[in-house]
């Protein structure tokens, strides 16, 4: 009888063990899941910005729509970069600012268009605002959280 007793005891415990297991996976599941769909809602933020990715096509529609033009030199796998998308550029505010440019994106090891920046130094992310005949008026180099980078769009429009 004891045995049996012992047997139905362990038989329980395994199965309460089961199940908090796989409770404990579900709540891990559940906090990635939530996780993921912060960064998907900041990053679809921030992807809903036009972004040119050619400079030559950037520089005639900013000559058509009489615009200046922000080029975002990014690489894919810099963290700042990443932060900075999630962060300053997916606030609607920066993202109503941007809409009186033509955005371009270039990647750093796109040699090519990256030697076409003026005083470009290869530190990412960069920032660099030009006239439609590819002047610069204005440079900034690194990670900026909203409020400063939203104060540094608002002292180049005071500028320009």
């Amino acid at each position: 009888m004891r045995k049996i007793i012992l047997g139905i005891l362990f038989f329980c415990l395994f199965l309460v063990g089961g199940y908090a297991d796989e409770k404990s996976k579900s709540s891990n599941i559940n906090t990635l899941t939530q996780k993921t769909q912060k960064k998907e809602v900041a990053l679809s933020a921030f992807d809903k910005l036009i972004w040119e990715t050619d400079m030559d096509h950037a520089l005639d529609r900013a000559k058509k729509e009489h615009k200046n033009v922000m080029v975002m030199v990014e690489d894919p796998s810099c963290t700042w970069c990443i932060k900075m998308k999630k962060g300053a550029l997916s606030d609607p505010r920066v993202i109503d600012k941007l809409q009186s440019y033509i955005l371009l994106k270039v990647e750093r090891s796109d040699k090519k268009t990256a030697k076409r920046i003026k005083d470009f130094s290869g530190a990412v992310p960069s920032f660099y605002f030009m006239h439609p005949d590819q002047e610069l008026f204005e440079s900034v180099v690194g990670y900026f959280v909203t409020e400063d980078f939203l104060g540094y769009l608002n002292d180049i429009d005071e500028e320009n």
